[in-house]
Formats: C-alpha cells, sequence, structure tokens
C-alpha cells in the first residue's frame, strides 16, 4: 500500500456526529425512496381534484428516520421548487404535546407560524400571510355543553383551522401542495378513547375531500406500524410506508465519502476497514456515525486510515460503544429486564423464545413485549426474539 505523508495542512475536522440527525447535505443513500417521493409528490401537487398520498418512514432506532424526513423537505421546497410550489409544516413531536388529541392540536397550531415553510420564490408571500393568520385556541374537537341562555364561543378544529390556512393563505399565493411532517409518531399512545391515529387519517381525508391537498409525512418505529395493523388496518393502509433497513457496504462507503467532502477533509479510509465497520456495525447507521467519529479522533493526524489503524483503534472503539451507548440503553430496562437480557445474551443464540425462559415464570411473555417496545428486543419472526445488535449482546455478556 502507497505511504501516506503528513502534510501540516491537512485538514482533520471530523463530520461524523452520532447525536444529531443528518443533515441534507450530509444524506447518502435511500435512493428508492427519494425517486418515489420525488415522482409521487410531483404527481400529488398537480392531480384535480387532490389525491395526495401519505407516508410513513418507519424503522428501529438510529435507522435515520427523522435524517429522511429532513431530506425530504429540502427536496419538495428546493430540489422539485421549479416543477411544483410547495409548503411544509414541520412538527417534531413530544411525550408533553401527544397526550391526547386536544393538547397536539392546540401545540400544533400554535407553532404553524413559525414552522412553515415554503418554494423559494413564494416563501417571502407566505411568510407574510402566515403572520396575519388567527385562529381561536379553544379548538377541542368535542367542545363543552353549552349552557341554556349563554352564547357559545367560537371553536375551531383542527381540520377546519387547516382548510382555512389553505384556503386564505396558501392556495391564493400558488402552493400546490403542502407536506405536514410529524416526527415520532410513536409518542401517542396507541390505545386510548380519543385515537390520535384515526383522528390523523379522519382529519387529512376530510381535508382532501374539501378540496385541500395536503400530504402527511410521518416517522414511527415499525413496532408501531405492526400493532396499529392489527388493531385498525385502514390506518396503516393509509400511508405509504417507507421501511428503513441497515446500510449495505457501498452505502456505508458512500455515508463515509460524503460527510468527509463536505468538510473538505482529504483522510482516504481504506475500503477493508469500511468492510469491517460495515460488519461490526451491521450497517446500522447510527453505530456507522459513532465508528467513524471514534475512528477519526483516533487517527487525528492521518491522512490515510488502514486496517492496522482501525485494529488498533478498535478497542478503544469499542469500549465507547459500551460506555457512551449500552449502557444507556441497559439503564433503561428494569432489573428483571436486564436479568433476562443477560440470560438471552449468554444463550449466544441469533434467535430465542420466550419458551426457552420458563424460570421468569408467567411473565416472561410480558417481559419479552416490554423489551421490544423499549427496542432492546427486536421480533425477527412470530414467536422469535433478539437482541437488538451482536455488539450489545456482547456488552450484555460482560454484565453480571
Amino acid at each position: 500500500m502507497e505511504n501516506h505523508e503528513h502534510h501540516k495542512n491537512h485538514n482533520t475536522t471530523n463530520p461524523f456526529s452520532h447525536q444529531h440527525p443528518a443533515q441534507p447535505i450530509h444524506f447518502a443513500d435511500r435512493t428508492k425512496q427519494l425517486q418515489y417521493f420525488k415522482q409521487t409528490a410531483k404527481n400529488s401537487a398537480k392531480l384535480n381534484p387532490p389525491a395526495p398520498l401519505n407516508y410513513a418512514i418507519l424503522g428501529t432506532w438510529g435507522q435515520g428516520k427523522t435524517s429522511l424526513v429532513y431530506k425530504l423537505k429540502e427536496i419538495a421546497l428546493n430540489e422539485l421548487q421549479n416543477q411544483i410550489q410547495c409548503a411544509c409544516i414541520y412538527f417534531p413531536l413530544m411525550p408533553q404535546y401527544c397526550q391526547n388529541w386536544d393538547t397536539f392540536t392546540e401545540n400544533f397550531l400554535k407553532k404553524v407560524k413559525t414552522t412553515t415553510q415554503a418554494t423559494q420564490n413564494i416563501l417571502p408571500k407566505i411568510k407574510k400571510e402566515i403572520a396575519k393568520w388567527e385562529i381561536n385556541l379553544n379548538i377541542g374537537i368535542i367542545t363543552a355543553q353549552r349552557k341554556t341562555g349563554e352564547k357559545q364561543p367560537q371553536t375551531l378544529n383542527l381540520t377546519d383551522a387547516l382548510q382555512q390556512l389553505w384556503e386564505q393563505h396558501l392556495k391564493p399565493l400558488g402552493v400546490q401542495i403542502a407536506f405536514v411532517m410529524l416526527d415520532d409518531l410513536h409518542y401517542f399512545p396507541l390505545k386510548a378513547e380519543d385515537s390520535a391515529y384515526l383522528n390523523l387519517r379522519t382529519t387529512f381525508q376530510e381535508l382532501v375531500n374539501r378540496g385541500c391537498n395536503y400530504s402527511l409525512v410521518v416517522t414511527a418505529h415499525s413496532l408501531l406500524f405492526s400493532e396499529i395493523a392489527e388493531l385498525a388496518e385502514p390506518i396503516a393502509r393509509f400511508f405509504t410506508p417507507f421501511e428503513l433497513k441497515p446500510f449495505t457496504f457501498t452505502e456505508v462507503k458512500e455515508a463515509i465519502d460524503v460527510r468527509l467532502k463536505t468538510v473538505k477533509n482529504p483522510t482516504i479510509i481504506d475500503d477493508a476497514v469500511i468492510q469491517l465497520i460495515t460488519e461490526k456495525t451491521i450497517g446500522h447507521p447510527y453505530l456507522v456515525m459513532f465508528s467513524m467519529s471514534e475512528l477519526l479522533m483516533h487517527a487525528e493526524e492521518k491522512e490515510y486510515v488502514g486496517l492496522k489503524d482501525f485494529q488498533a483503534a478498535w478497542p478503544d472503539i469499542e469500549a465507547s460503544f459500551g460506555r457512551m451507548i449500552f449502557a444507556q440503553k441497559f439503564q433503561t430496562a428494569t432489573d428483571k429486564e436486564r436479568t433476562l437480557m443477560i440470560a438471552i445474551a449468554k444463550t449466544q443464540k441469533e434467535y430465542v423464545s420466550p419458551t426457552e425462559f420458563k424460570v421468569f415464570g408467567k411473565g416472561v411473555a410480558e417481559l419479552f413485549s416490554r423489551l421490544e417496545n423499549k427496542e432492546l428486543l427486536l421480533k425477527r419472526e412470530r414467536g422469535k426474539y433478539g437482541l437488538f445488535h451482536p455488539m450489545f449482546a456482547e456488552f450484555l455478556r460482560h454484565q453480571q
């Protein structure tokens, strides 16, 4: 292998941040999803009467769901701006917003003015118009019973509010389609009297029925949509799913190259190193970024990172995985859940069944279910589960 000498002006900027979603400039791969979105977004913008598609970005933790939302927003507002006129309302959900439907609606409508973006050539006008938009925030779907002789205050539900926004502000300024992007939909409780999932479907179906071209884009973990399909299959059918899978070697290489080029870091990462990172992380995007961040810190003064450099750095990187990622995830489990995970890891099996752990008593199926909800266990097929990552299993085997 060619000897790469160090130059004083070598750029050592480390662009690999695992703590934040990838910004569009750093985005890599997901080619099929991007192409499908471009084609269908253009088509949905031009249909009259409207019949927009709705999209659900699904995956386990760290697979890049939010990163893909950021990229879709960038495509709609910038890449497609010469073909269609779009508006995007991006709203990251938090547990406190999702306690019930009214709480969500109120917080969403309060933030519409600051979260709405539009295609560049109409953006100034949209911002000016949105600033004028006033809504009555007494917005419950079900209003209090009117007392005899009292005048009932006017209320506005989410459907009416978004219709007003479309008819009075968006459509008159040339917006052809508006994307409502809700990040982390799984914060809504699945089983509730006032189901947010049913309300979302009803709201956006009715908006289309009223001639308003809103397309709903949501992110959620894969398990949520499996559960939704069991409880109310039409809700799952309401969305076109984008199921995110781990990166292949080619995709890991692209993700690494894109980030290095963005910050003009000329460091060369040998393909054999990229192959090992892909194998050890199983292409998990979050773990790939973490590995590369740690590796570049170890090889800060090098223009070329080869197998020897990687092998020298890996024990420290592996220790960082345990300390900074796996230990934190381990702490999210109860004592009994931790004991079960350790027992699963010590079997050395890729897949296990709850029936193999009768020593945990009648509640073992519930323990498996809780660990699945925490994304510490993943259901591989009916009745078969595996720990979310082999490196996590190795970490567990060293726990007491």
